[in-house]
């Protein structure tokens, strides 16, 4: 009975519990269920819209009494001034009460659905959450001590997120969108050195896919994992590449693959990627409002990159960019589009103790690229391009001292360029080993213009040495080449007539060793093989020559005291060139300055020059022979120094045989006759000594005749045909030699200009003095054979007039093309006393004759001669009558006075004249054997003395 009582005592109590239980269970079922989202709902939106600033809002909240999970459904945080900041469609968050008791707030599970943040920067670059990041500057900002709880969640997964960003610091506004977006954690813990798994994954409305893997952890803030961003579209952030590059990516895909690193603790931070990969496709950059990408790039791979952002260093695996095109444009100003584009639109002084960037690329490939350069700088544009490039760089760094190895292949046209060796980029210095084979020289002759008139029109260039450059601010910085150089096949044109200027067949240059610091120049060989280059003088005087170097262009005249050759600079350039060898050239004078126009050719030569140098103890040889006309053969030999102008050369030219028909327009022009025939020999030796020129010039003009009358303002007046027939031998041949000497401290010297004054000279001195050049080549010692002497009144020839006529005579001979005329004459004064003394003698005897009565007057003996003076004085002057006598004269007086009454007689001396040139014609006819045909007697009455006067015709 007492056991049964007690029993149903306890089943009252029990059930009394069970029924405080119920009822304290149903409480909190309708507590959880009704009133705790009643009461949490608007606590939970007011304290959120104070703690933010902005309003919040929830739709639904619910709280699971028995699961102690809470549900948020449509949270809204609004923008102050309007519209959605934040939406949540589903958020969900149980939690582990029991926890609390280990210091930790532990959230079993949280899961997020339909979360989207509209993220954007105003006009002025703030972020429309800014205000929460700046937070209140009034607090201290004292750092918070660690806390001892801990936050724990089990599970957090995001799922069906999405990031709306909009950018309205440009213009349109920037907008992209980041979603649908998931991120999953598990075991996530504030604990010290926790680390928790988490992915995260999203996509873009572009279909660019982000994927994110690996661990996190918050006492240190850390992270590692592995990092994907896949086809990235470019273009899309044009607006952010332009901030930082004048570029625009036309088009491209980015993919890239990483292992990244984050810590950032107390002592130790750690801003890292590892074994980064980036791939990129289709990539194509242009300048801005140019049509035609710079960079046409179909694949670029960059594999086994290592960043660590806090050092900073970059180390780079290897980069291969695989096919494409690179348009290389140089505007007018100067500036590449390469450099324009790469510059930052907006440079940004460096950070005051900023680490410099460590960069080193360990293998940088690039192959069977095609490179369009187009240069708009020269008047006319060059625009080549070069395709199979492949160029490889090894350990491409910053680093001044580090080598890069490099190698560089392409194409050119149908030529070929290959470059090996070190480089250091950054001083710049390096050396490479070059080849080139068959370049065209064609596409890059306006870079030309600047200094020459010309075009070239083709040739190809070669080569193969050793290259070396450094330029780090030295005085020694310069470059220099060692190897061979060859250009075949070149021909250039000049650019105002588009005529040929020069052309070879090839150009060979063997031990080729060329310094710029100093400058120097060294050969062993330089093969010149068909060289041919043509002279030409224009209408107006300009030559080719002078056009095609710009010699005359702006030119001022040089002041008188000006030399005709600088003297060679103290510090002139170390030139030396061992030898010179051509074969097959060709040398073509053109002269357009006369009319018709004049065409000299120098062909066939071949030759030698030996210690080519501009050093004054060089010793030089010079051999070369060829043919003048394509007949004549041509000899230059001697020694030479043409890079100095100054000191020792000694050259002699012979030409044999040249034909003279070929001068023919300049003989109309400066002498008023073409050329009939002729041929010309020549051998001229040029001297200079210390600037002193002396030239001795042996001219032989063989069977040389002028032709046909040519009107010509320019001609000379001298009698030219008659100072060759004087100059002319019965052979035909005319010989002389024509001396030049001159400074070349003179500007007026000019060696052409100086034969043509000698010339002229020459035959000045015929045309005024010929019987003096007659006398000085056939009389010797014989004088001026222009005149014979007489006697007064005698009419024969003594010794000296003999030597003379022997002189004339030979001449007459040896000059077959010459004519000789001869008047006699007579000196009234002297002849005239010789014939009045000739009749007072024949007074004398006919006064002796009448007295004594004798049939014939003979002589006066001398006894008697006193006698008949005085009877035939008498006669001449009888006495007056009725005068006083007075004693007869003096013999002497009576011979005076009889004299003056017998003036000669004009035609005694005619006759005497006539005697004396009958003497000297017969004694050349007679005895010189002179051709009758072409000695005449003239009767002038011009020549005045004792003699007889010869022309020359």
């Amino acid at each position: 009975m007492h056991y049964s009582a007690a029993l149903s005592a306890f089943s009252r109590r029990f059930r009394v519990l069970l029924a405080v239980l119920a009822s304290g269970f149903v409480l909190w079922l309708l507590a959880g269920f009704f009133l705790v989202p009643a009461v949490v709902r608007p606590r939970l939106e007011r304290e959120a819209s104070r703690a933010l600033k902005r309003p919040v809002t929830v739709a639904k909240l619910r709280f699971n009494p028995l699961t102690l999970g809470a549900t948020v459904e449509g949270l809204r945080i609004a923008e102050p001034g309007g519209g959605d900041w934040v939406t949540l469609r589903h958020l969900y968050v149980n939690y582990e009460v029991w926890a609390l008791l280990q210091h930790t707030i532990s959230l079993a599970e949280v899961e997020v659905e339909g979360l989207v943040v509209r993220a954007g920067l105003d006009a002025k670059g703030r972020l429309n959450f800014q205000d929460l990041l700046e937070g209140d500057a009034s607090k201290s900002e004292e750092p918070t001590p660690p806390s001892a709880w801990i936050f724990d969640v089990g599970h957090f997964q995001l799922s069906e997120g999405r990031l709306e960003f909009t950018d309205r610091t440009l213009a349109p506004a920037y907008q992209r969108v980041l979603g649908p977006l998931s991120f999953r954690v598990d075991g996530l813990r504030t604990e010290l050195n926790h680390r928790s798994g988490f992915t995260l994954e999203a996509w873009t409305e572009a279909r660019e896919h982000l994927f994110l893997k690996g661990e996190l952890g918050f006492q240190p803030l850390a992270s590692k994992g592995s990092l994907l961003v896949e086809n990235l579209d470019l273009p899309r952030y044009r607006p952010y590449a332009e901030e930082e590059l004048v570029s625009e990516f036309r088009s491209g895909t980015a993919t890239l693959r990483a292992q990244y690193r984050f810590e950032w603790g107390k002592g130790k931070q750690v801003v890292a990627l590892s074994d980064l990969g980036l791939s990129l496709k289709q990539l194509k950059v242009a300048e801005p409002g140019v049509a035609e990408p710079a960079l046409d790039l179909p694949s670029v791979e960059v594999q086994g990159v290592q960043v660590d952002l806090l050092a900073p260093s970059v180390e780079v695996g290897s980069i291969l960019v695989d096919q494409g095109a690179v348009r290389v444009l140089r505007a007018e100003a100067g500036t590449l589009n390469l450099v324009r584009m790469l510059a930052p639109p907006h440079p940004r002084a460096p950070k005051a103790g900023a680490k410099p960037l460590q960069l080193l690329i360990r293998d940088l490939r690039l192959q069977g690229l095609r490179l369009d350069w187009q240069d708009r700088v020269p008047a006319r544009p060059v625009q080549v391009a070069a395709t199979d490039l492949n160029l490889r760089l090894q350990n491409v760094s910053l680093d001044p001292t580090t080598a890069t190895q490099a190698e560089l292949a392409l194409k050119l046209g149908g030529g070929s360029l290959k470059l090996e060796g070190t480089l250091h980029a950054l001083k710049p210095t390096g050396e490479l080993r070059l080849k080139a084979e068959g370049l065209a020289l064609a596409p890059f002759d306006p870079y030309l213009d600047g200094a020459l008139a010309l075009r070239v029109a083709s040739g190809s260039l070669g080569a193969e040495g050793r290259l070396r450059f450094a330029f780090e601010g030295r005085r020694t910085d310069g470059l220099s080449y060692q190897g061979a150089l060859a250009v075949q096949q070149l021909e250039v044109r000049d650019a105002a007539q588009n005529e040929p200027f020069l052309r070879w067949k090839q150009l060979r240059l063997a031990g080729l060793d060329l310094r710029t610091a100093p400058l120097a120049l060294t050969l062993q060989t330089v093969d010149w093989i068909e060289p041919e280059g043509r002279l030409v003088v224009q209408p107006d005087g300009r030559t080719n020559v002078a056009l095609a170097l710009r010699l005359e262009e702006g030119a001022k005249p040089a002041p008188v005291t000006a030399s005709a050759v600088p003297a060679t600079p103290a510090a002139a350039p170390d030139l030396r060139i061992q030898k010179v060898a051509i074969t097959g050239g060709r040398l073509s004078f053109i002269d357009r300055s006369v009319q018709p126009n004049a065409a000299l050719v120098l062909s066939d030569l071949e030759g030698a020059y030996l210690g080519l140098s501009n050093r004054p103890d060089a010793a030089s040889q010079v051999a070369f022979r060829g043919r003048a006309g394509g007949l004549a053969p041509i000899t230059i030999t001697g020694h030479a120094m043409p890079l100095r102008h100054d000191l020792d050369t000694d050259v002699t030219l012979r030409i044999q045989g040249a034909d003279l028909t070929d001068f023919t327009p300049y003989t109309g022009k400066y002498l008023g006759y073409t050329v009939q025939k002729g041929k010309l020999d020549v051998e001229a030796r040029l001297r200079i000594d210390h600037r002193n020129l002396k030239a001795e010039n042996a001219v032989k003009l063989d069977q040389f005749y002028l032709g046909e009358k040519v009107e010509s303002p320019d001609a000379t007046g001298l009698p030219v045909k008659f100072g060759l027939a004087i100059l002319r031998d019965r052979k035909g041949v005319i010989a002389f030699d024509l001396p030049i000497e001159g400074s070349l401290d003179d500007p007026d010297v000019k060696y052409g200009k100086l034969v043509w004054k000698a010339i002229f000279g020459l035959l000045g001195k015929i045309a005024t003095s010929p019987f003096t050049l007659i006398g000085s080549l056939f009389g010797g010692d014989a004088g001026d054979l222009s005149s014979v002497a007489f006697a007064p009144g005698a009419s024969s020839l003594d010794p000296a007039a003999t030597a003379r006529l022997q002189a004339l005579g030979k001449a007459l001979q040896e000059r077959p093309s010459l004519r000789l005329e001869a008047e006699g004459a007579v000196d009234a004064d002297q002849d005239g006393a010789v014939l009045r003394r000739a009749s007072l003698e024949a007074l004398l005897r006919r006064t002796r004759a009448r007295a004594l009565k004798l049939a014939e007057e003979g002589p006066v003996p001398p006894p008697e001669r006193g006698r008949w003076l005085q009877a035939a004085f008498e006669a001449a002057f009888p006495p007056v009558k009725g005068a006083p006598a007075t004693p007869p004269p003096p013999p002497a007086e009576l011979e005076q006075r009889l004299l003056g009454t017998l003036p000669p007689d004009p035609a005694e001396l005619a006759s005497l004249a006539d005697r004396r040139a009958k003497a000297v014609l017969a004694w050349l006819l007679d005895h010189a054997k002179a051709d009758p045909e072409r000695v005449f007697q003239v009767r002038t009455g011009q020549p005045k003395g004792a003699a007889v006067a010869f022309t020359l015709k």
